[in-house]
Protein backbone atom coordinates (compact mmCIF):
# COMPACT_ATOMS: atom_id res chain seq x y z
CA UNK A 1 0.00 0.00 0.00
CA UNK A 2 1.94 3.10 -1.20
CA UNK A 3 -0.09 5.49 0.94
CA UNK A 4 0.39 3.33 4.01
CA UNK A 5 4.11 3.09 3.30
CA UNK A 6 4.29 6.88 2.97
CA UNK A 7 2.65 7.36 6.38
CA UNK A 8 4.94 4.81 7.97
CA UNK A 9 7.91 6.63 6.46
CA UNK A 10 6.76 9.84 8.11
CA UNK A 11 6.54 8.04 11.46
CA UNK A 12 10.08 6.68 11.14
CA UNK A 13 11.45 10.18 10.57
CA UNK A 14 11.08 10.77 14.34
CA UNK A 15 14.40 8.95 14.63
CA UNK A 16 16.10 11.84 12.85
CA UNK A 17 16.77 14.14 15.81
CA UNK A 18 20.41 13.22 16.35
CA UNK A 19 23.21 14.15 13.98
CA UNK A 20 26.04 11.97 12.74
CA UNK A 21 28.75 14.54 12.12
CA UNK A 22 26.75 17.70 11.50
CA UNK A 23 23.62 18.22 13.58
CA UNK A 24 22.16 20.57 10.97
CA UNK A 25 21.25 17.63 8.71
CA UNK A 26 19.27 15.64 11.26
CA UNK A 27 17.72 18.75 12.80
CA UNK A 28 16.55 20.02 9.43
CA UNK A 29 15.11 16.62 8.53
CA UNK A 30 13.28 16.38 11.83
CA UNK A 31 11.84 19.89 11.53
CA UNK A 32 10.68 19.12 8.01
CA UNK A 33 8.97 16.04 9.40
CA UNK A 34 7.20 18.16 12.02
CA UNK A 35 5.91 20.49 9.32
CA UNK A 36 4.56 17.58 7.27
CA UNK A 37 2.90 16.07 10.32
CA UNK A 38 1.36 19.44 11.23
CA UNK A 39 -0.06 19.81 7.72
CA UNK A 40 -1.79 16.47 8.21
CA UNK A 41 -3.28 17.58 11.52
CA UNK A 42 -0.82 15.69 13.74
CA UNK A 43 1.05 17.97 16.13
CA UNK A 44 4.14 16.67 17.95
CA UNK A 45 5.50 18.18 21.14
CA UNK A 46 9.23 18.80 20.56
CA UNK A 47 9.85 18.95 24.30
CA UNK A 48 8.83 15.34 24.80
CA UNK A 49 11.52 12.62 24.83
CA UNK A 50 12.24 10.78 21.58
CA UNK A 51 10.09 7.71 20.98
CA UNK A 52 11.52 4.33 20.20
CA UNK A 53 10.18 0.86 19.54
CA UNK A 54 9.52 0.18 23.23
CA UNK A 55 8.10 3.52 24.33
CA UNK A 56 4.75 5.12 23.58
CA UNK A 57 3.97 8.38 25.34
CA UNK A 58 0.50 8.76 26.82
CA UNK A 59 -1.59 11.40 25.03
CA UNK A 60 -3.39 13.69 27.45
CA UNK A 61 -6.47 15.60 26.29
CA UNK A 62 -8.96 17.88 28.01
CA UNK A 63 -12.64 17.12 28.30
CA UNK A 64 -13.84 19.65 25.73
CA UNK A 65 -15.74 18.41 22.70
CA UNK A 66 -13.14 19.96 20.36
CA UNK A 67 -10.33 18.06 22.03
CA UNK A 68 -12.42 14.89 21.99
CA UNK A 69 -12.92 15.16 18.24
CA UNK A 70 -9.17 15.66 17.77
CA UNK A 71 -8.52 12.54 19.83
CA UNK A 72 -10.91 10.51 17.66
CA UNK A 73 -9.12 11.78 14.56
CA UNK A 74 -5.72 10.97 16.03
CA UNK A 75 -6.82 7.46 17.02
CA UNK A 76 -8.17 6.88 13.51
CA UNK A 77 -4.84 7.90 12.04
CA UNK A 78 -3.00 5.62 14.47
CA UNK A 79 -5.20 2.69 13.44
CA UNK A 80 -4.27 3.29 9.79
CA UNK A 81 -0.60 3.67 10.67
CA UNK A 82 -0.34 0.49 12.72
CA UNK A 83 -2.43 -1.51 10.24
CA UNK A 84 -0.12 -0.40 7.44
CA UNK A 85 2.89 -1.10 9.65
CA UNK A 86 1.71 -4.65 10.22
CA UNK A 87 1.16 -5.19 6.51
CA UNK A 88 4.57 -3.75 5.65
CA UNK A 89 6.40 -5.88 8.19
CA UNK A 90 4.88 -9.07 6.83
CA UNK A 91 4.79 -8.36 3.11
CA UNK A 92 8.55 -8.21 2.65
CA UNK A 93 9.05 -11.79 3.78
CA UNK A 94 6.19 -13.47 1.92
CA UNK A 95 8.60 -14.78 -0.72
CA UNK A 96 10.62 -16.60 1.94
CA UNK A 97 8.37 -18.48 4.39
CA UNK A 98 11.43 -19.60 6.40
CA UNK A 99 12.01 -16.07 7.70
CA UNK A 100 8.41 -14.87 7.73
CA UNK A 101 7.72 -12.82 10.83
CA UNK A 102 11.34 -12.88 12.02
CA UNK A 103 12.64 -9.77 10.29
CA UNK A 104 11.84 -6.13 10.83
CA UNK A 105 12.04 -3.84 7.80
CA UNK A 106 12.76 -0.12 7.57
CA UNK A 107 12.41 1.50 4.17
CA UNK A 108 13.03 5.08 3.02
CA UNK A 109 11.25 6.75 0.14
CA UNK A 110 13.01 8.86 -2.46
CA UNK A 111 13.73 12.33 -1.14
CA UNK A 112 13.95 11.14 2.48
CA UNK A 113 16.63 9.89 4.85
CA UNK A 114 16.24 8.42 8.31
CA UNK A 115 18.10 7.17 11.36
CA UNK A 116 17.63 3.76 12.97
CA UNK A 117 18.76 2.68 16.43
CA UNK A 118 19.17 -1.09 16.42
CA UNK A 119 18.37 -3.13 19.56
CA UNK A 120 22.11 -3.44 20.36
CA UNK A 121 22.53 0.36 20.34
CA UNK A 122 24.21 0.55 16.93
CA UNK A 123 23.18 3.54 14.80
CA UNK A 124 22.29 3.29 11.13
CA UNK A 125 21.61 6.25 8.84
CA UNK A 126 19.57 5.11 5.84
CA UNK A 127 19.82 7.08 2.59
CA UNK A 128 16.95 7.73 0.16
CA UNK A 129 15.41 4.79 -1.68
CA UNK A 130 16.97 2.21 0.67
CA UNK A 131 15.79 -0.76 2.70
CA UNK A 132 17.22 -2.44 5.81
CA UNK A 133 16.06 -5.74 7.32
CA UNK A 134 17.14 -7.14 10.68
CA UNK A 135 15.93 -9.68 13.20
CA UNK A 136 13.37 -8.30 15.61
CA UNK A 137 15.04 -9.80 18.70
CA UNK A 138 18.58 -9.18 17.46
CA UNK A 139 19.95 -11.36 20.26
CA UNK A 140 21.75 -14.08 18.29
CA UNK A 141 25.52 -14.65 18.39
CA UNK A 142 25.76 -12.90 15.03
CA UNK A 143 24.19 -9.47 14.56
CA UNK A 144 22.97 -9.68 10.97
CA UNK A 145 21.31 -7.05 8.77
CA UNK A 146 20.33 -7.08 5.10
CA UNK A 147 20.79 -3.93 3.03
CA UNK A 148 19.47 -2.82 -0.33
CA UNK A 149 20.49 0.77 -0.99
CA UNK A 150 22.87 2.95 1.02
CA UNK A 151 23.52 3.22 4.74
CA UNK A 152 26.09 4.63 7.15
CA UNK A 153 26.80 2.38 10.14
CA UNK A 154 28.15 3.26 13.58
CA UNK A 155 28.38 -0.20 15.14
CA UNK A 156 28.63 -0.80 18.88
CA UNK A 157 31.75 -2.85 19.66
CA UNK A 158 31.12 -6.42 20.80
CA UNK A 159 33.90 -8.92 20.08
CA UNK A 160 31.66 -11.84 21.07
CA UNK A 161 28.88 -10.84 18.66
CA UNK A 162 30.23 -9.88 15.22
CA UNK A 163 28.09 -7.59 13.08
CA UNK A 164 27.34 -8.77 9.52
CA UNK A 165 25.88 -6.79 6.62
CA UNK A 166 24.54 -8.74 3.66
CA UNK A 167 23.99 -7.14 0.23
CA UNK A 168 23.24 -8.66 -3.17
CA UNK A 169 26.96 -9.03 -3.97
CA UNK A 170 29.06 -8.81 -0.78
CA UNK A 171 29.10 -9.64 2.92
CA UNK A 172 30.75 -7.31 5.43
CA UNK A 173 31.94 -8.40 8.88
CA UNK A 174 32.77 -5.91 11.64
CA UNK A 175 33.24 -5.83 15.40
CA UNK A 176 32.73 -2.13 16.01
CA UNK A 177 33.43 0.66 13.57
CA UNK A 178 32.09 3.44 11.31
CA UNK A 179 31.64 2.90 7.59
CA UNK A 180 29.38 3.52 4.60
CA UNK A 181 27.86 0.88 2.30
CA UNK A 182 26.32 1.75 -1.07
CA UNK A 183 24.55 -1.24 -2.61
CA UNK A 184 21.63 -0.08 -4.74
CA UNK A 185 20.25 -2.81 -6.97
CA UNK A 186 20.22 -0.54 -10.03
CA UNK A 187 23.72 0.93 -9.55
CA UNK A 188 26.71 -0.28 -11.56
CA UNK A 189 28.95 -0.52 -8.48
CA UNK A 190 28.76 -1.71 -4.88
CA UNK A 191 31.00 0.25 -2.51
CA UNK A 192 32.14 -0.15 1.09
CA UNK A 193 33.91 2.92 2.50
CA UNK A 194 35.67 2.75 5.86
CA UNK A 195 35.83 5.80 8.11
CA UNK A 196 37.03 4.29 11.39
CA UNK A 197 38.14 0.85 12.61
CA UNK A 198 38.39 -2.08 10.18
CA UNK A 199 36.06 -4.33 8.22
CA UNK A 200 36.35 -7.65 6.43
CA UNK A 201 34.60 -7.96 3.06
CA UNK A 202 33.92 -11.18 1.16
CA UNK A 203 32.15 -11.80 -2.13
CA UNK A 204 28.67 -13.29 -1.97
CA UNK A 205 28.75 -17.09 -1.78
CA UNK A 206 32.55 -17.08 -1.73
CA UNK A 207 34.14 -16.83 1.71
CA UNK A 208 37.52 -18.12 0.54
CA UNK A 209 38.80 -14.68 -0.41
CA UNK A 210 38.55 -11.87 2.14
CA UNK A 211 39.43 -8.20 1.77
CA UNK A 212 40.46 -6.16 4.81
CA UNK A 213 39.79 -2.42 4.73
CA UNK A 214 41.51 0.19 6.87
CA UNK A 215 40.44 3.79 7.54
CA UNK A 216 40.22 6.01 4.45
CA UNK A 217 39.88 3.01 2.11
CA UNK A 218 36.95 1.84 0.02
CA UNK A 219 36.23 -1.39 -1.82
CA UNK A 220 34.56 -1.14 -5.25
CA UNK A 221 32.87 -4.09 -6.97
CA UNK A 222 31.29 -3.97 -10.47
CA UNK A 223 27.79 -5.38 -9.97
CA UNK A 224 27.00 -6.44 -13.52
CA UNK A 225 30.20 -8.41 -14.08
CA UNK A 226 30.01 -10.09 -10.69
CA UNK A 227 26.37 -11.10 -10.99
CA UNK A 228 26.93 -12.45 -14.51
CA UNK A 229 29.78 -14.75 -13.48
CA UNK A 230 27.96 -15.74 -10.29
CA UNK A 231 24.97 -16.84 -12.34
CA UNK A 232 27.25 -18.82 -14.65
CA UNK A 233 29.03 -20.53 -11.75
CA UNK A 234 25.72 -21.43 -10.15
CA UNK A 235 24.36 -22.85 -13.41
CA UNK A 236 27.28 -25.20 -14.05
CA UNK A 237 27.89 -25.89 -10.34
CA UNK A 238 31.50 -24.88 -10.83
CA UNK A 239 34.02 -23.89 -8.20
CA UNK A 240 33.18 -20.49 -6.72
CA UNK A 241 36.86 -19.58 -7.09
CA UNK A 242 35.96 -18.52 -10.63
CA UNK A 243 34.40 -15.45 -9.06
CA UNK A 244 37.86 -14.19 -8.13
CA UNK A 245 38.51 -13.07 -11.72
CA UNK A 246 36.22 -10.15 -10.87
CA UNK A 247 38.25 -9.09 -7.87
CA UNK A 248 37.12 -5.76 -6.42
CA UNK A 249 39.34 -2.69 -6.36
CA UNK A 250 40.54 -1.01 -3.19
CA UNK A 251 41.03 2.76 -3.41
CA UNK A 252 41.33 5.74 -1.10
CA UNK A 253 38.30 7.84 -0.23
CA UNK A 254 37.62 10.95 -2.29
CA UNK A 255 37.35 14.30 -0.50
CA UNK A 256 35.54 17.46 -1.52
CA UNK A 257 37.91 19.90 -3.21
CA UNK A 258 36.84 22.82 -1.01
CA UNK A 259 36.45 20.77 2.20
CA UNK A 260 39.19 18.25 2.92
CA UNK A 261 37.38 17.09 6.05
CA UNK A 262 34.38 15.77 4.11
CA UNK A 263 34.63 12.66 1.95
CA UNK A 264 32.24 12.19 -0.93
CA UNK A 265 31.37 8.64 0.10
CA UNK A 266 29.61 9.71 3.32
CA UNK A 267 28.87 13.38 2.57
CA UNK A 268 25.16 12.57 2.24
CA UNK A 269 25.02 12.14 6.03
CA UNK A 270 25.85 15.86 6.24
CA UNK A 271 23.09 16.72 3.77
CA UNK A 272 25.55 17.15 0.89
CA UNK A 273 24.87 15.53 -2.48
CA UNK A 274 28.32 15.16 -4.04
CA UNK A 275 29.98 13.36 -6.94
CA UNK A 276 33.40 13.52 -8.58
CA UNK A 277 34.03 12.53 -12.22
CA UNK A 278 30.99 10.24 -12.37
CA UNK A 279 28.94 9.51 -15.48
CA UNK A 280 25.79 11.58 -15.81
CA UNK A 281 23.82 8.31 -15.81
CA UNK A 282 25.03 7.46 -12.30
CA UNK A 283 24.64 11.05 -11.11
CA UNK A 284 21.07 11.07 -12.43
CA UNK A 285 20.28 8.06 -10.22
CA UNK A 286 21.61 9.93 -7.18
CA UNK A 287 19.58 13.02 -8.05
CA UNK A 288 16.42 10.96 -8.59
CA UNK A 289 16.70 9.55 -5.08
CA UNK A 290 17.77 12.86 -3.53
CA UNK A 291 15.06 15.05 -5.06
CA UNK A 292 12.37 12.39 -5.65
CA UNK A 293 12.17 12.95 -9.42
CA UNK A 294 12.58 10.97 -12.63
CA UNK A 295 15.36 11.95 -15.04
CA UNK A 296 15.23 10.92 -18.69
CA UNK A 297 17.88 11.40 -21.38
CA UNK A 298 16.54 12.24 -24.84
CA UNK A 299 20.05 12.84 -26.17
CA UNK A 300 22.23 9.80 -25.31
CA UNK A 301 25.31 11.99 -25.69
CA UNK A 302 24.89 13.27 -22.14
CA UNK A 303 24.53 9.86 -20.49
CA UNK A 304 28.28 9.19 -20.73
CA UNK A 305 29.30 12.75 -19.89
CA UNK A 306 31.39 12.85 -16.70
CA UNK A 307 30.36 15.49 -14.18
CA UNK A 308 31.38 16.73 -10.73
CA UNK A 309 29.48 18.72 -8.16
CA UNK A 310 28.51 19.24 -4.53
CA UNK A 311 25.10 20.55 -3.48
CA UNK A 312 24.17 21.21 0.14
CA UNK A 313 21.08 23.41 0.25
CA UNK A 314 20.46 23.89 -3.46
CA UNK A 315 17.04 23.19 -4.94
CA UNK A 316 16.62 20.83 -7.88
CA UNK A 317 16.51 23.75 -10.32
CA UNK A 318 19.66 25.28 -8.83
CA UNK A 319 21.51 21.96 -9.07
CA UNK A 320 20.37 21.35 -12.65
CA UNK A 321 21.32 24.87 -13.74
CA UNK A 322 24.78 24.52 -12.17
CA UNK A 323 25.38 21.26 -14.06
CA UNK A 324 23.96 22.80 -17.23
CA UNK A 325 26.40 25.71 -16.95
CA UNK A 326 29.45 23.43 -16.67
CA UNK A 327 28.29 20.77 -19.15
CA UNK A 328 26.16 22.44 -21.81
CA UNK A 329 23.04 20.27 -21.88
CA UNK A 330 19.47 21.60 -21.93
CA UNK A 331 16.59 20.36 -19.86
CA UNK A 332 12.91 20.87 -19.25
CA UNK A 333 10.51 19.86 -16.49
CA UNK A 334 7.30 17.99 -17.10
CA UNK A 335 5.64 17.48 -13.76
CA UNK A 336 7.97 15.33 -11.68
CA UNK A 337 10.13 14.38 -14.67
CA UNK A 338 13.33 16.08 -15.86
CA UNK A 339 14.04 15.63 -19.57
CA UNK A 340 17.65 16.22 -20.65
CA UNK A 341 18.33 16.95 -24.33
Amino acid sequence: NPEGLHRIQELTQIWNKEALQDSDFMEATYLAHLVRMKEKGIVLNMDEPELNENEIEEIKVNSSWKAYRKLILALSILVVLFTSWALLNTSHSTNNPAIAGKLKEVQTLKGTRTKIILPDGSNVWLNAGSKLNYEKKFDAKLREVYLSGEAYFDVVHNAKRPFLIHTATINIKVLGTQFNVKAYDDDSLTETSLIKGSVEVSLKNNDLKKYILWPNQKLILPNEAFLAIQKKVSAVKSDSKDLEMYAPQIKELTYLKDDYNTNIESSWTRNILSFEDESFTEVAKKMERWYDVTIKFVNPRWEKQYVSGAFENESLDQAMNALKFTTGFNYKKEGNTIIIY
